[in-house]
């Protein structure tokens, strides 16, 4: 942990904790949320209520009067949609420390990191794992990517698109090269950021057996086979070797065999069009 907490302090513009979502987040766990509360968590940034105010109105039928308050446009949109806005701009935020230099790494891993996200919350049901908390995890999961180009600039950018490893493989070039992973560096700085037990587990073992995450092993497993599946969609089949690396423990909990992969992949191709707004998303 010292090595790790080290390591993310020579980031030199880390964004803030995102108190907001974190809060929003336990919300969701509480059958008697207040509406009331909801609003005003997201109304105490304005670029959380511009967002969320635009996505509303975005998506209103034609001759309908646009939202004009955040209590109106929660209501109109629902608490789910609300957080997936919440969370996006968050991990917008999070890009900008490899945006200015990397533009096309950037648009890439985000599409990634989106794609994940949809996938893992169309997942969420089948292990009883809270749709919010799984879109959360599988939109961060790749934060410690953003810290390492950030810190080691085009010697890592440079590494990942020469070697073009993926998944346990690139795993073993970040130890070889630093002494630690991505993935545990990420859930590091989401245990910072005090993201919830379970997604800083899912999010540190998405390459590896969910069984490493205890208890958080139905939420890792989502995790786990999302990310493949996004590579696959994102990278193509010959980008990634993708199905490889999707864990069978992860298959199995989820209920899940090889020949129903192209019927789940045709689901989040339909989903991921009624998300265009959140990969256009920009800090």
């Amino acid at each position: 942990m010292p090595k790790l907490d080290e390591y993310i302090e020579r980031v030199k513009h880390l964004p803030p904790a995102p108190t907001v979502a974190v809060q929003l987040l336990g919300l969701f766990n509480d059958p008697d949320r207040d509406i009331d509360r909801i609003v005003e968590l997201i109304s105490i940034d304005p670029s959380l209520t511009a967002e969320t105010l635009k996505r509303c109105n975005h998506g209103c039928d034609r001759g309908d009067e646009p939202a004009s308050d955040m209590f109106e446009a929660v209501t109109r949109l629902g608490f789910y949609q609300v957080y997936c806005v919440v969370v996006a701009l968050i991990g917008s935020r999070t890009m900008t420390l490899v945006r200015s230099n990397y533009t096309a790494d950037a648009t890439r891993l985000w599409e990634h990191s989106v794609t994940t996200a949809v996938t893992a919350s169309l997942l969420a049901a089948r292990v009883q794992v809270l749709e919010a908390t799984a879109f959360t995890a599988g939109l961060l999961h790749d934060v410690g990517k953003l810290i390492l180009v950030s810190v080691e600039g085009v010697a890592y950018a440079q590494m990942v698109r020469d070697s073009g490893v993926f998944g346990s493989a690139m795993g073993a070039a970040e130890e070889q090269l630093l002494g630690f992973t991505h993935a545990a560096l990420g859930a590091r700085l989401l245990a910072r950021w005090d993201l919830p037990e379970d997604v800083c587990l899912a999010v540190k073992f998405h390459h590896q057996s969910p069984a490493q995450a205890g208890a958080s092993q139905r939420l890792a497993a989502v995790v786990n086979f999302a990310n493949c599946l996004a590579h696959e969609i994102v990278d193509g089949a010959g980008g990634a070797p993708a199905a490889a690396e999707i864990s069978p423990e992860a298959m199995e909990l989820l209920e899940l065999t090889p020949k129903e992969i192209p019927s789940v992949i045709l689901q989040v191709n339909e989903a991921l069009g009624g998300v265009q707004d959140l990969m256009q998303m920009k800090a």
